[in-house]
């Protein structure tokens, strides 16, 4: 039992190159070895010690050293930050220099969310001696996010986001001596006005960050640059087969990657470079947004009690995935997958994913031409369509769907989780297909998609899809969501552009999710070409990302007859008994 603890603060660690970082160390003050779990973060290395998941006075408590470390060219770190820039060898140096100390047992873990999880892959990739587990949180399945995967720019948490790393990065050149004062204006404004920012066109002729020291930052974290740089269709993931400790993967269903959470998660099992690493995959699934708060309040709705970290035991199955890994501890808190079903507000165990009683159901897009906003003719119907007029409306880029909720990132304006849809749902560019009240309650846990045909006027186009749960009330609550950009429907390595009024299937991927949709409820799916500014918008022009200074009006048609069924494809839980 650890009876007190004690915290260095700053201390250097010199990586291969010469540059020193510098970390916070929290640990157990009796002189003894213990294991250590590694925190690598962009974000101050003092803010860290309180990651929800695993803070870092409790885990010294606990028996560990946790060695929380601002990354390269951060805070108090020495070197050079380039967003997205590899930081493998810098975790490897970090987790090797840790195991070494005379306070460690020499077995390293990692921990942490969002960049800090991305920082634990690209460590465990170039496979340090002494790491032993890793535990990434709400991190994509790859060095970019799904969104990006896609051809896709997450318009408006790029700018926040790299607006407020640019903070540290202006009080290290004025640290250095240079004249900041027009920078600090430029960047605070944008900050200050995100939305007004995030409708500037043309996005290459945006100002706010076009200063020498973070002009390149900027244009890489807000461009295609990384994608760019990939060879292959592989590079868009994690080298699993490198990947060859344990790992403890967790996240949420209104979180932006939820959908590589579970990837994550199977692609170890199958692919994972040790018979321990394939064996000793976990997840936990909150109803949560990209947050280690863990809340029970999430957008607008309250999930219960239920629903916090604390009543998850988030730290306690962290802790008991660091003990059996690091110190060879069994625990009952450890199981292959933990999830939350919203709806019934209820936790549930499985041994795999997607769950083996899964069946997979289409529900049919249907109408009769008129499926324009709620107020429609559009249905979702497990009956194949026949005969039936498409559906069309108008996507002027001008005019934008605007973002409501969602999977977004919490660094801007925008509120990330369920929201009522139905100011959106009255728009004559959102297309509605419900189903009838619900007879009986229905689960939906897994992975979806919806399978579209549809044709446009424009050589590149985007389409999204949201499925929402319409309660008795008419609120429509958004429940998961996804966009598709027309010409890297097939590869977005190798684009291809479309051919106008060509009908083309497209498959939108909605990441994951698991709800009761409640008896006397419906479920809708909202379809139209616009996510703004969750998503930068698709100016119908087919040129490159930022060029253009206006967009081009296009109708949009969607098809859903017997040779072009379109259809939404969902895991459905049979009741038992």
């Amino acid at each position: 039992m650890v009876h007190s603890i004690r915290i260095d603060r700053n201390v250097p660690m010199t990586m291969r190159d010469g540059v020193t970082l510098r970390a916070d160390i929290y640990r157990p003050d009796d002189g003894g070895k213990y294991p250590a779990v590694v925190i690598r973060t962009p974000y101050n290395k003092a803010l860290a010690a309180s990651y929800g998941y695993f803070p870092a006075v409790r885990a010294a408590f606990e028996g560990y050293a946790v060695v929380i470390q601002d990354t390269r060219g951060r805070f108090a770190s020495e070197g050079e930050f380039l967003p997205m820039a590899p930081e493998g060898p810098d975790g490897y140096d970090t987790v090797e220099i840790v195991a070494a100390e005379p306070w460690c047992d020499g077995n390293v873990g990692m921990a942490g969310g969002s960049y800090l999880g991305r920082v634990q892959w690209e460590a465990a990739m170039e496979q340090p001696p002494h790491l032993k587990a890793i535990a990434p949180a709400i991190i994509s399945s790859g060095p970019l996010s799904e969104t990006r995967r896609r051809g896709l720019v997450d318009l408006e948490s790029s700018i926040s986001w790299f607006g407020a790393m640019a903070m540290d990065m202006i009080d290290k050149m004025a640290k250095a001596g240079k004249d900041t004062a027009e920078m600090r204006r430029q960047v605070g404004y944008a900050l200050l006005h995100l939305e007004e920012v995030c409708r500037f066109l043309p996005m290459k002729d945006l100002p706010y960050f076009r200063f020498e020291g973070l002009s390149e930052g900027f244009t890489r974290r807000i461009g295609n640059e990384v994608l760019a740089q990939l060879k292959s269709e592989e590079d868009l993931f994690w080298k699993y087969e490198k990947v060859k400790v344990p790992c403890f993967h967790a996240g949420g269903w209104y979180d932006l990657f939820v959908g590589g959470l579970f990837e994550n998660f199977m692609f170890m099992r199958e692919k994972g470079g040790s018979a321990e690493a394939r064996e000793g995959q976990h997840v936990l699934c909150g109803p949560w947004a990209h947050e280690t708060n863990l809340t029970p309040f999430v957008g607008g709705l309250n999930f219960g009690p239920n629903a916090s970290g604390a009543a998850a035991f988030a730290f306690e199955r962290h802790l008991a995935f660091f003990n059996r890994y690091l110190k060879g501890m069994e625990s009952p808190y450890l199981v292959p997958v933990r999830y939350f079903v919203m709806g019934l507000n209820r936790w549930r165990n499985a041994d795999t994913w997607p769950l083996p009683e899964t069946v997979r159901q289409r529900f049919f897009l249907r109408s009769k031409g008129r499926a324009n906003s709620a107020a429609g003719d559009g249905t979702l119907s497990p009956d194949p369509p026949a005969s039936e007029p498409p559906d069309r409306y108008l996507y002027d880029p001008q005019f934008p769907v605007p973002t409501k909720g969602g999977r977004n990132l919490p660094a801007g304006f925008l509120v990330p989780g369920p929201l009522d849809q139905t100011p959106l749902e009255r728009r004559h560019d959102v297309l509605c297909y419900s189903t009838p009240e619900l007879s009986q309650d229905l689960e939906i846990t897994g992975p979806l998609s919806l399978h579209l045909f549809a044709s446009t006027q424009a050589r590149d186009t985007d389409f999204t899809a949201k499925l929402t749960d319409v309660y008795p009330d008419g609120t429509s609550i958004n429940v998961a969501e996804g966009c598709i950009r027309a010409r890297f429907c097939k590869s977005v390595l190798k684009p291809e552009w479309i051919t106008p009024g060509e009908i083309v299937e497209y498959v939108i991927d909605l990441g994951a999710t698991s709800i009761v949709f409640k008896k006397g409820h419906r479920m809708r799916l909202d379809i139209t070409s616009s996510n703004f500014p969750r998503i930068d918008r698709n100016l119908n022009t087919g040129n490159p990302f930022g060029e253009d200074a206006e967009g081009i009006p296009v109708i949009q048609t969607v098809y859903h007859q017997r040779e072009y069924p379109s259809y939404l494809d969902l895991p459905v839980i049979p009741k038992k008994g």
